[in-house]
């Protein structure tokens, strides 16, 4: 399984935002700067995060993005999952719904559920405070 690039950069982005909370906001130019993206992808990164209310954004000339709750409240976990269509490996691993034509189904949703776990037991702040390491 491999994430997507959106999940890599956003999580660069949330620790740049993490480094300047509760402070600073970073503007769209720095983060670009930073993660080395466009400014398009960048923007639909930040897009996906805001709308999980992971980070917001403010207008005018001191404005920029930052963390919409602090780094001990934001999981790698949700980052993630606001970045990669919530983790959903296959169709059938999310909510009450059970595959009846796959006998396989057992298995993602094990690998679906364990993965979900182990992200959402890191924090934001773990990671800033090199924890992860």
């Amino acid at each position: 399984m491999k994430l997507s690039s959106k999940a890599k950069y956003g999580i660069k982005a949330c620790h740049i935002l993490g480094l300047n909370y509760p402070d600073n906001s970073v503007s769209a130019s720095a983060l670009e700067s930073y993660i080395a993206v466009s400014s398009k992808y960048l923007e639909k990164i930040m897009r996906l995060l805001t709308k999980r209310n992971i980070v917001s954004a403010s207008r005018g000339a001191s404005g920029g993005y930052y963390l919409a709750r602090s780094p001990e409240e934001i999981t790698i976990g949700e980052i993630v999952r606001a970045l990669e269509d919530d983790m959903e490996i296959v169709e059938c691993v999310k909510g009450d719904a059970k595959c009846k034509c796959c006998p396989s189904s057992g298995v993602w949703k094990r690998l679906y559920e364990g993965i979900n776990k182990l992200l959402d037991d890191m924090t934001l702040k773990q990671m800033i405070d090199g924890e992860l390491q």
